[in-house]
């Protein structure tokens, strides 16, 4: 069932030197373990308020007023998207420019990739997460947008316990949901979607999107460098595949994208493979 949510326990390892003695330099990673990526992160604040100045009482990013963007008592200006990229060498948050672009040059590894962008109160916006793994020097393209998110949703529903309530709630309102999808060599990556509405079913899931409490916001999926975005996608948990439908975008990491009304995947040892 979908409402038992997967959650990765593995701990990340870490591997650090230390110089044993005062004054001694610490060798740079090698230049063939490390991989560039880059992106733009798309935000309906970029493109609406660019650079505006806002009601500081009115605006919260990580979860309090900013401090360091004050231009008068009353207003600040609007920060930018943060992309962080939190991994098992290395974590980096950078700021996305005046286009939205960002770039970084890692370590290979496993990474949780999360953009996200201040709430101007009472309007926030949806965040963007995935976790993926690079295993060589390379180049990867990883674009992603933020978009309104509910403001409210007063849903009435039941359960025995509150977890129940929760999942309940989710079907309704729309939340997170992630699955452990480990590859053969023990990687613990996941399946992660977004989505305005859920439905449980037997054998998976069907998310939707939701014209009228989330005009524009389609369900989004995300595993290791495959994404997409659609209108409906169904998940099958025993199988391990996805059926999406309606207005269909598809990304691979590459920087290029595929458009379709209909696609099916299966995920497998953390690669995901075309449906005939």
């Amino acid at each position: 069932m979908c409402t038992i949510r997967s959650t990765i326990k593995a701990a990340l390892l870490i591997f650090a030197s230390c110089a044993p003695l005062l004054g001694q330099r610490v060798s740079p990673t090698p230049q063939s373990t490390i991989f560039h990526v880059e992106g733009t992160i798309s935000s309906p604040w970029e493109s609406l308020l660019h650079g505006a100045l806002v009601p500081r009482k009115k605006l919260i990013f990580h979860g309090e007023q900013p401090i360091t963007t004050a231009t008068t008592d009353e207003y600040v200006v609007l920060p930018r998207t943060e992309v962080t990229f939190r991994g098992d060498h290395e974590t980096k948050t950078l700021v996305v420019d005046e286009k939205g672009f960002y770039s970084a040059d890692l370590p290979v590894g496993v990474y949780k990739m999360i953009a996200e962008g201040p709430t101007i109160w009472p309007q926030a916006l949806t965040t963007y997460v995935r976790l993926f793994r690079v295993t060589s020097p390379t180049t990867i393209i990883l674009n992603g947008a933020l978009y309104m998110a509910r403001t409210s949703c007063d849903a009435m529903v039941g359960g025995d316990t509150e977890e129940q309530k929760m999942e309940a709630w989710k079907n309704v309102c729309g939340g997170e949901d992630s699955f452990t999808v480990p590859s053969k060599d023990g990687t613990p990556l996941q399946i992660y979607i977004r989505y305005p509405q859920r439905q449980n079913t037997d054998r998976g899931c069907l998310y939707t999107s939701s014209k009228i409490a989330e005009p524009g916001v389609p369900v989004f999926v995300a595993y290791n460098l495959f994404s997409l975005e659609a209108d409906k996608v169904f998940y099958d948990v025993k199988n391990r595949t996805i059926a999406a439908t309606g207005n269909v975008v598809v990304a691979d990491g590459s920087g290029t994208t595929r458009h379709a009304d209909s696609l099916g995947f299966r995920i497998e040892d953390g690669q995901v493979v075309p449906l005939p």
